[in-house]
């Protein structure tokens, strides 16, 4: 087999590195595999565009993913662990809400099928521990997204006159992993801000928002109502922030203006309400995991270890400033010239490590 040096550039959250290993000859790789994804709901952009690259990507590999949708209701997801074994898929891509990932790593073991779990981290146990068919973790760094969201919030609202800065957190779903590190991080920013910084900070109230954005409507606009004084609202996600920037319209204010709004997750109209100047914050692109969680798959069943079992990413924060490099590296929320072969060990480098990449702008 021939060696060669690879330089990946997965544009503004793709492996920027350069790779050195042996390249399996393309006689030598199995394809055709059947993967299912296991989501939470498909009523979220994020899950919209986590199936739409990892359909794109398995479509490289001449492979298939097949999404299984819980609607929000545990015992599905639970149920669609069984399902997919049923099914008799060659491996599980799951988002393990709703404690849905000692089941399917369980499962798994059992049946000889490979997981990888992506998004949402199974607090329990880690990948290659307990369970030899928990093959890996991809996801983002949950916390430090909610403290970098929380930084943004305090460095950019504007103080009331008394000179206190007035927060609200409309939050996640209760219980979940994701729901918990955000405001994590939240905390964290706001323990640093106030007892190190010396700011006035008061935190008027935190509402659940359940991440969607029915939800965060109405509870936003309990916690406009009932504070005095609020400045600045810290959004867990992208349907939360639209739930969000409707209860400020209706409550009279004027996002961007009369309070700032900080949020996750990159949905394309939070996107366009950063452009308008209405948000003032965003951070996200982690969508991209069901794509790598795709190629780590593959991978495995072609024979190859995954040496980084656990990949805990930072990811891409964008304001007004940045806007314009999000939309030319991300047209249609696809991140262009992302080369699947290349980034997979089966078909391009050989290296092991090659998931230790971080989100970034191309330039």
């Amino acid at each position: 087999m021939k060696k060669r040096m690879l330089s990946v550039a997965l544009i503004t959250s793709m492996l920027v590195a350069s790779m050195t290993g042996v390249a399996a000859h393309a006689d030598e790789v199995k394809d055709g595999f059947t993967f299912a994804m296991l989501v939470p709901t498909m009523n979220h952009e994020y899950f919209e565009n986590c199936k739409e690259f990892a359909e794109s990507v398995a479509a490289e590999l001449n492979c298939e993913v097949i999404t299984y949708s819980a609607d929000n209701n545990a015992d599905k997801m639970n149920q669609n662990v069984e399902d997919a074994i049923a099914a008799g898929v060659d491996a599980v891509l799951i988002d393990p809400y709703y404690s849905s990932g000692m089941k399917c790593a369980e499962m798994c073991e059992a049946a000889g099928i490979p997981m990888v779990a992506f998004d949402s981290d199974i607090e329990e146990f880690g990948p290659q521990e307990d369970y030899s068919m928990y093959i890996s973790f991809i996801g983002p760094d949950d916390a430090d997204a909610g403290y970098n969201m929380a930084v943004n919030l305090f460095e950019n609202a504007t103080p009331d006159e008394d000179g206190t800065l007035y927060v609200g957190a409309v939050l996640g779903t209760p219980g979940t992993a994701v729901a918990i590190n955000r405001e994590k991080g939240f905390d964290q920013a706001l323990e640093e801000y106030t007892t190190e910084k010396g700011m006035a900070i008061e935190v008027t109230g935190k509402v659940n928002g359940d991440f969607a954005a029915e939800t965060s409507m109405p509870a936003c606009e309990d916690l406009i109502q009932a504070s005095e004084k609020l400045n600045g609202i810290w959004c867990a996600n992208g349907g939360t922030c639209t739930g969000v920037l409707a209860a400020c319209k209706n409550q009279g204010l004027t996002p961007g203006e009369d309070i700032t709004i900080v949020c996750m997750d990159l949905n394309s109209s939070n996107i366009e309400a950063v452009d308008a100047g209405e948000v003032q914050f965003d951070i996200g692109g982690h969508w991209l995991v069901g794509g790598y969680a795709v190629i780590q798959a593959f991978d495995y069943l072609n024979g190859y270890s995954i040496d980084t079992p656990k990949s805990v990413l930072k990811l891409l924060p964008i304001t007004k400033d940045t806007i314009d490099k999000f939309y030319r590296d991300f047209p249609d929320n696809i991140p262009a010239n992302f080369d699947v072969a290349a980034a997979s060990q089966a078909l391009g480098s050989g290296d092991p490590n090659y998931a230790a990449f971080e989100f970034k702008f191309s330039d």
